[in-house]
């Protein structure tokens, strides 16, 4: 069977360019970059000094982590037969599930892609980047194989990029690995004017340029965040980063369920040896958190604490909102009387196991979403404000949101049910733990 032909997001344009945030980028780079002259040749490089000028955009090197082989432009179904068609939709639905969040539902578009066509590269290009992702290494490492096995040379670009990314899977996998040898030496360090970064001698071993990609992506979440809570820190912030083994060593005692940051007056964060778009995420998670307890003095109510946390991350990938899944999941923990109120979740998320902690983070969204569709920066700004003086949280909601604690959340239960009515919730409420889990964060 013929593979289904791949282009550039950016191929319609003579000098575009598109950045490519998956994992394992080369030591010496977060991104990929790619582009294509006006001779209509493909450019790739890790080195964003190499990128043309012209080709630049405005959001170059922080773009969508499943920027991609495949474009936007439908090809031509009179060139494809039934089955080639229909391979053509799966995947450019996959990618669309992904660039939404949708990774449960792209996953299983994917496998079925490669139950029909096992040797369709971009089916495994996709699968590979899920799985690292999910720290499946083995997996990841067979769809990558799987990828340079069946690419041909029309994508030499992405078999380069596949290579590289192959060869970083063992860098990931090592600091993962708590049984196996550390890097030995004195853990780095690297300051500007808004961040002390502190870093595993592991992590500088595989990257080194490293401590200026973090202490970029510290200043976007600087940023970002910034405009949505209106402030940032009045001293410059310290901020730690880990392999995972090493991360685990030191901090999982700390929580009842599984973390990769948290902030007790620094950042503490795990990284990968090569960082990429999910660094730049988690990230933009927990400077949030940061910013958060400067301006409340504590991390009180806790759900609006991850609630903001949450939209910060998920606006550093450019998504906005909760996907359908994961609004549906929350309508089945309604249905079966899962959902946690915000009052049991204002003081922590202790005791929760992860299944719990899981459903937690999505009600926290939804309803910081809720508040931020309902005030502006500068009133995010006095919530928080209040907050830091010592008024009670439901005062402090009375006087901005016009609602107390249950209020906000009665509203956002009001919202899931209206939008997923009864009529039309058909699914098994017995899936609904399932649905949680592909939910996750």
């Amino acid at each position: 069977m013929a593979h289904l032909p791949l282009r550039l997001v950016a191929a319609a344009a003579p000098l575009a360019a598109v950045a490519l945030l998956g994992f394992g980028s080369t030591p010496a780079s977060a991104e990929t970059f790619i582009w294509i002259d006006e001779s209509g040749v493909t450019h790739i490089t890790d080195d964003p000094s190499g990128v043309p000028e012209d080709a630049r955009t405005a959001e170059q090197g922080i773009g969508d982590l499943w920027s991609s082989p495949v474009g936007d432009d439908p090809v031509s179904g009179s060139s494809l037969d039934a089955s080639e068609a229909r391979i053509q939709r799966l995947i450019r639905g996959a990618v669309d599930d992904l660039r939404r969040g949708e990774t449960a539902r792209a996953s299983v578009s994917l496998n079925a892609v490669l139950r029909e066509s096992p040797g369709e590269p971009v089916a495994h290009w996709y699968l590979a980047l899920l799985d690292r992702q999910r720290g499946r290494y083995d997996s990841a490492r067979v769809h990558l194989e799987a990828f340079l096995a069946a690419a041909g040379d029309d994508l030499e670009p992405w078999r380069q990029s596949a290579r590289r990314r192959l060869a970083a899977l063992d860098d990931e996998e090592r600091l993962a690995d708590p049984s196996g040898e550390r890097a030995s030496g004195p853990w780095r360090g690297l300051s500007n004017a808004h961040f002390r970064v502190h870093y595993d001698p592991e992590l500088a071993e595989s990257s080194p340029d490293y401590a200026q990609t973090v202490l970029r992506y510290l200043e976007q979440a600087r940023s970002t965040v910034s405009n949505r809570l209106g402030a940032v820190p009045d001293e410059s912030m310290g901020v730690v980063f880990y392999g995972k083994a090493a991360y685990l060593e030191a901090h999982r005692h700390r929580f009842s369920f599984q973390t990769v940051g948290f902030f007790d007056g620094r950042i503490h964060v795990v990284s990968a040896a090569h960082p990429a778009g999910e660094l730049r995420a988690l990230l933009f998670h927990e400077y949030s958190h940061a910013v958060f307890r400067e301006q409340t003095g504590g991390d009180r109510p806790y759900w609006l604490n991850e609630g903001f946390a949450e939209i910060a991350e998920r606006e550093s990938l450019r998504r906005t909102g909760l996907t359908r899944t994961e609004r549906r999941a929350l309508r089945d923990a309604i249905d079966t009387q899962k959902w946690t109120p915000l009052r049991r979740l204002a003081p922590s998320f202790s005791g929760l196991d992860d299944a719990g902690a899981r459903a937690a983070y999505l009600e926290s969204a939804a309803a910081a979403l809720w508040i931020s569709e309902r005030t502006d920066r500068a009133q995010r700004a006095k919530l928080l404000g209040m907050l830091g003086t010592g008024i009670a949280a439901d005062q402090a909601f009375l006087a901005v949101l016009g609602v107390d604690t249950d209020g906000v959340d009665r509203a956002v239960r009001e919202a899931i049910l209206a939008e997923f009515p009864p009529d039309v919730v058909t699914e098994d409420p017995h899936r609904a733990s399932a649905k949680l889990r592909e939910a996750a964060p």
